[in-house]
């Protein structure tokens, strides 16, 4: 049986999410996981994540969580970025180049950090907010396409894949032995115009993790795999931090199981409650 490790990120705000989400993760992946790591962010958000986040920070409830979570599985773990390598992970992946986030705000050396740190040769990088149904991607599809076929590869994100292979960093898998060797990523930088106004402004000019995937593929100095066979299983994303605390999330949950969404979900790879009859 194939292994793998998911690593993740959070900040203060994440708690409630982390309480129903790694459950989750655990009952869907069970014996294949070797752990799940979760890598707590704790310095000022910026720009779109600041605002996202504004009003949610909970760090009492955060550490009550991270007690719940670590006591119901050893394999859970979390690390604070701050005690990681980040020089190492930021010259692995970015040689000479720091970023830390994206001129949105958005995490880029949190990811590549968590993944760097992963015990597993092979890990599945995911947001917190993530929802799987698995039913064959893992071993006809991910472990296969990463032996040898690409570099980077994303489950089909939603029952119904309209993707056209644009990448995402809200969940994808890597096998870090095989990518190393094309890295690191080049490319990093917005256009110079606007570049020169983040600058004036004190935002960082990198672009979001994603945009250097899609990029470095373009060019053919990667290989970016998106899953198309949603029979396979498929995730969904956009699970919003008030939604993980009402009582019909777990409904929510446990259909995404079982590959049980209705009609009006098949299409989004975001989760919408109202297609589940929860208005919100």
């Amino acid at each position: 049986m194939q292994e793998f490790s998911i690593a993740s990120n959070a900040t203060f705000s994440d708690g409630p999410s982390l309480r129903r989400i790694i459950p989750h993760w655990m009952r869907v992946f069970a014996d294949h996981l070797v752990e799940i790591l979760v890598v707590v962010d704790v310095q000022p958000l910026e720009q779109r994540i600041a605002e996202l986040q504004s009003g949610h920070t909970n760090r009492d409830l955060f550490t009550l969580v991270k007690q719940e979570l670590t006591a119901l599985d050893s394999r859970v773990r979390f690390v604070y970025l701050d005690n990681l390598d980040k020089a190492a992970a930021q010259k692995t992946w970015f040689g000479k180049a720091r970023p830390v986030r994206c001129q949105a705000g958005t995490p880029v050396l949190a990811f590549v950090a968590g993944i760097e740190a992963a015990r597993s040769d092979y890990v599945l990088h995911c947001d917190s907010d993530m929802l799987f149904y698995e039913n064959g991607w893992l071993g006809k599809e991910a472990f296969r396409l990463l032996e040898s076929a690409a570099h980077i590869y994303e489950p089909p994100p939603s029952k119904h894949c309209l993707c056209n292979g644009i990448a995402s960093s809200r969940t994808f898998m890597v096998r870090k032995s095989n990518l190393l060797s094309r890295l690191p990523l080049r490319d990093l930088h917005l256009d110079i115009l606007r570049r020169l106004h983040r600058k004036l402004h004190g935002r960082p000019t990198w672009v979001a993790l994603e945009q250097m995937v899609q990029r470095n593929a373009a060019k053919g100095r990667i290989v970016h795999r998106v899953g198309v066979n949603s029979t396979l299983g498929f995730s969904l994303h956009g699970v919003k931090r008030d939604w993980t605390s009402a009582p019909w999330f777990e409904h929510i949950i446990h259909s995404m199981e079982c590959g049980d969404i209705p009609p009006g979900q098949e299409s989004s790879p975001d989760l919408q409650p109202d297609a589940w009859g929860f208005p919100v």
